[in-house]
């Protein structure tokens, strides 16, 4: 762009040059001038379309305001005005009329002719190119048709005299000029954007306007003086007549827009609140879906407010409806009325005992009329309202008061308030405009509200994915390995975490401890249960071998950590993995399914949950029951995930679970662990579980040699 420029100022003065070297010629030497004059005219218009060009390149002045542009032709008024006044002061020596023609006396004269000439060229241009952008501000249908209709004529008007003597006139031309100067009056109509500046704008337009019509008045007078007339038809007729319609123009549209902007001046501050109302509530729409921070937003929506109805203070406050009739206290930022709390979020120019004399803690408050009514109310006269109750002689500098409640989709969460000082500060359009703004600052808050609830959710989520993964460390990762048992279990949370519990120890070199345990309740309360009791079995366990000793020393252990809603039940089974004696002790649990060649049964030793007596009390509930394993012998251990899955009012129950272990007696550990497993899903038609399920299943294959415990 900045080369185009420069090759634009080059191909510009070289026609100029090439005129100006042909007028210092004909100083000089007689020469022909009839085709040479055409030659002039055309490299000067040429030269004047290189300069429109040359300006269309510069797009920051395009991108100007109307009052920018304004300020512009004026700076360039001045200095051509200046220029102008100093030639016709300075006593230029001037022209010979010699057959028609203009003859400069003097090398002088043709040089201050030629800068003249070339200087209001470019004046002209700049002064057309501004009117162009002026006229087409927000154009109508018509408008650029009649803007094309006065360009036309101004420049055929132009073109008429390039044919005639530069003191030769014709009846069309003058006809074209007139037509012109018509519709340089028509177009100075189209004032569109005074309508469109702030007042500010307004001011400088009207003070431009005015210098800017008296300024073309100026020129106009100087163009018509001898000099300066003499000069540019000397210099180039055709460019006379532009430079006079183009100068007409803009003292006909300058005068027209210093009077349009006059009338506009008393409506200029209504615009300037519309425009404001405007941009606020657009700003206030991108922070809906751009600012997530809640004190940003409460600081944001209190400024605005101030800024859309121009308000003297205003406040926000958040409502939080209660269950009971109960107050929160907090260095005087929450109050209560009712079955609702009130917290202040934002203020404005307003002191906490302002507000609290507006709205009294101990009375109903315009603040309850709008919570019952949902829908804005305005004060015109706070201490003559019979509302307020605040009486004549009340201290306060509030005249004026306006109370919008924010209401959402979920309800009411707010309310904003805006005060004035002077009484019937609010109008109708007031109160209209600041519901509008509530309705927004209501979607950002809520907004707000939800991402910050959104990301806290998401939060204890990572939080239960980490505690579920940790759970699920404290689990066996592998099963023990024996030639005269199988082993296979599994357990599922019905939640993310979970209070049921299996494990084994090696209590010897012949012995295998088997325990499984639910906790009461589900999630994350259960699973601290959960990981404590692990931490008991493990250490435990292999000082205290016998089953019931074991769950006795484990209750004494335990009792303290439970509260009075929680207890535990555990199974806990010790094998002989060398005889098959199976050793088994129940804290309340759900009882052993035992399934053997010829019969059936659930092994019920008795017993106590844990954390439901004293400890003599459990320690005498507790009995051991002793059965000797076969070959293919089935031992099934489990929570009440199981037998308690339900179908509509219909549970799985331990009559289904015993004909469903007994169907599979003769397939190995795993297989009978699927197929009750499938038997619970099927039943339940995939639904998810509402309890936790543990399964531990033990088959006995038998071997009367010695073997070592292998377990990990």
């Amino acid at each position: 762009m900045k080369l185009r420029r420069i090759l634009y100022l080059a191909a510009i003065l070289v026609p100029l040059l090439i005129v100006f070297t042909i007028d210092v010629i004909r100083r000089n030497v007689d020469i022909e001038v009839g085709p040479l004059s055409l030659i002039r005219d055309l490299l000067i218009i040429g030269a004047m379309i290189l300069v429109y060009l040359f300006f269309e390149t510069t797009k920051a002045s395009r991108d100007q305001s109307p009052t920018r542009k304004l300020g512009l032709i004026l700076i360039a008024l001045i200095v051509l005005v200046a220029i102008g006044g100093t030639v016709v002061m300075a006593g230029i020596e001037g022209f010979d009329l010699k057959g028609g023609f203009l003859l400069p006396l003097d090398y002088g004269t043709v040089f201050s002719a030629t800068f003249l000439s070339v200087l209001l060229g470019i004046f002209s241009v700049l002064v057309m190119r501004v009117l162009r952008d002026l006229v087409l501000y927000r154009r109508r249908r018509w408008t650029r048709r009649n803007l094309l209709i006065f360009i036309a004529l101004l420049l055929i008007t132009a073109g008429s005299t390039i044919w005639l003597d530069p003191l030769e006139t014709s009846y069309l031309t003058r006809i074209l000029f007139w037509l012109a100067v018509v519709f340089a009056i028509v177009n100075s109509f189209r004032l569109s954007w005074i309508v469109y500046l702030t007042k500010r704008e307004k001011i400088f337009g009207l003070i431009y306007g005015f210098f800017l019509f008296v300024g073309f008045i100026t020129l106009n007078i100087i163009l018509r003086s001898g000099i300066v007339s003499k000069s540019l038809l000397y210099y180039s007729y055709p460019l006379e007549q532009f430079v006079s319609l183009a100068c007409i123009f803009g003292n006909i549209y300058f005068g027209m827009a210093f009077v349009s902007t006059l009338f506009h001046l008393p409506t200029a501050e209504a615009f300037d609140r519309k425009a404001s109302e405007v941009t606020s509530l657009h700003n206030l729409s991108r922070l809906v879906t751009q600012v997530f921070d809640f004190n940003e937003l409460v600081e944001t929506v209190t400024s605005m407010t101030l800024q859309v109805c121009e308000a003297k203070s205003c406040w926000l406050e958040t409502i939080h409806f209660l269950e009971e009739e109960t107050a929160k206290v907090s260095g005087n930022k929450y109050s209560a009325s009712g079955n609702y709390s009130v917290q202040i979020v934002g203020t404005k120019n307003i002191s906490q005992v302002e507000i609290d004399v507006l709205m009294p803690t101990a009375e109903r408050t315009l603040r309850d009329i709008v919570l019952e009514e949902r829908r804005p109310i305005a004060v015109d006269d706070v201490r003559r309202d019979q509302r307020l109750k605040l009486g004549k002689k009340t201290k306060t500098r509030t005249g004026s008061l306006v109370v919008v409640p924010l209401v959402s989709h979920s309800g009411l969460i707010g309310i904003l308030y805006a005060t004035k000082e002077t009484e019937f500060g609010f109008f109708k359009d007031d109160v209209e405009v600041i519901s509008a703004f509530a309705d927004q600052a209501t979607v950002a808050i809520e907004n707000s509200r939800l991402i910050k609830e959104s990301l806290e959710r998401e939060r204890l989520f990572r939080e239960m994915l980490v505690a579920q993964e940790m759970q699920r460390k404290l689990l066996p990762q592998s099963l023990p390995q024996f030639p005269t048992l199988e082993l296979d279990a599994t357990s599922t949370a019905a939640f993310e975490v979970g209070g049921d519990y299996y494990d084994f120890a090696q209590l010897d070199e012949q012995r295998l401890g088997i325990v499984v345990g639910d906790v009461s309740g589900k999630g994350v309360s259960a699973a601290f249960y959960m990981s404590e009791v692990k931490g008991v079995f493990q250490a435990l366990s292999r000082m205290y071998p016998s089953p019931k000793e074991f769950l006795v020393k484990a209750n004494e252990a335990l009792a303290s950590s439970f509260d009075k809603r929680s207890f535990v039940s555990l199974i806990y089974a010790v094998v002989n993995v060398t005889s098959g004696e199976l050793t088994l002790a129940r804290a309340g649990h759900c009882p052993m399914l035992f399934i053997a060649k010829d019969h059936v049964e659930y092994i019920r030793p008795p017993g106590m949950g844990m954390g439901l007596g004293d400890e003599a009390v459990f320690a005498n509930a507790i009995n051991e029951q002793s059965v000797q394993l076969n070959p293919g012998d089935v031992c099934v251990l489990y929570t009440d995930g199981i037998t308690e899955a339900r179908r509509g009012d219909d549970e799985f129950g331990y009559d289904r679970l015993l004909e469903c272990a007994r169907q599979s007696r003769g397939n190995d550990a795993s297989a009978i662990k699927e197929h009750i497993l499938e038997s619970v899903k099927s039943f339940t038609d995939d639904q998810p579980t509402h309890d936790d399920l543990t399964l531990v299943v033990l088959r006995w294959q038998g071997n009367s040699a010695t073997n070592k415990i292998d377990i990990s």
